[in-house]
C-alpha cells in the first residue's frame, strides 16, 4: 500500500453530500419558507395552444398515436372522435387503422 491515499476515494461521499443538499434545496425551494412558497413568487404563466380542425375525413393511425394524439393533431376533440367510432377500442389501436373524423 502507497503511504498516500487516492483521491478518488472521496470522490463517491462527497457526491452523495452533493446530491443531498441538491435535493434538499430543491424540497425546501431554496427559500426556507414553509410549504416552500416565497411571498413574493409571481403566479405560473398559462400557455394555451390553439389548434385548426383538421378538413379530413379520416386519420389513419400511425405507430405511437394515442386518442389524444390524434386529437391534438388534428385539432378534433377527443369526445368527438369517440362518438364517431363506437366500435373502437382506444387501448387496442392498431397502425393503418381508419378513424373517421366527421360526420
Amino acid at each position: 500500500m502507497s503511504a498516500k491515499s487516492s483521491p478518488a476515494r472521496w470522490l463517491a461521499p462527497v457526491a452523495l453530500l452533493v446530491a443531498a443538499f441538491a435535493t434538499a434545496s430543491i424540497v425546501l425551494g431554496g427559500g426556507g419558507t414553509a410549504g416552500g412558497q416565497s411571498s413574493d413568487a409571481a403566479p405560473a404563466a398559462v400557455t394555451t395552444v390553439q389548434t385548426k380542425a383538421t378538413k379530413a375525413r379520416f386519420y389513419t393511425v400511425r405507430t405511437g398515436d394515442t386518442l389524444s394524439s390524434i386529437s391534438v393533431q388534428t385539432g378534433i376533440p377527443l369526445s368527438t372522435i369517440e362518438q364517431l367510432n363506437p366500435e373502437l377500442d382506444s387501448q387496442a389501436l392498431q397502425p393503418g387503422q381508419h378513424l373517421r373524423l366527421r360526420a
